[in-house]
């Protein structure tokens, strides 16, 4: 019996090594976003925090983390002035993003928003703050 205990502990400590020491990912595939501590509203007011990145049309990317109370990516951007546009079918229309316009109009640019690195499933008004996610705005050409 204890020979069958001591290989059953045995087994499952070497089950137990194995699985911490392997995730399952390809590190040259794994993605990170910004570390960003987890806000305590006791701590400074706030309850989120996220990544504003901007991207223009040279490449040039800017990030700036926002902490905030407020519940959508678009309306907290509005509010501090980053981004300016108008109202549409499908949310907001973003033409400005940190004074750069991109108007498709004029030269086929327009403002893409991701979300961690996607392609956003709705408009940055419509879209609700996640704690530590990256939204970015992109200058794309159509």
């Amino acid at each position: 019996m204890k020979k069958l205990t001591a290989a059953l502990l045995i087994l499952i400590l070497a089950l137990t090594a194995v699985m911490c020491g392997c995730n399952g990912s390809n590190p040259a595939e794994t993605t990170t976003k910004p570390e960003i501590e987890s806000i305590n509203e006791s701590d400074n007011g706030y309850e989120k925090s996220f990544v504003f990145e901007v991207v223009d049309i040279d490449g040039n990317k800017t990030q700036t983390t926002i902490e905030t109370n407020g519940e959508y990516v678009g309306v907290v951007l509005q509010e501090l002035g980053y981004i300016e546009g108008e109202q549409g079918d499908y949310g907001l229309y973003i033409k400005k993003v940190n004074g750069i316009t991109a108007d498709y109009n004029i030269d086929g640019t327009y403002w893409a928003f991701y979300v961690n690195d996607a392609y956003a499933m709705a408009s940055a008004d419509l879209t609700p703050i996640v704690n530590g996610d990256v939204y970015s705005f992109r200058v794309e050409k159509g």
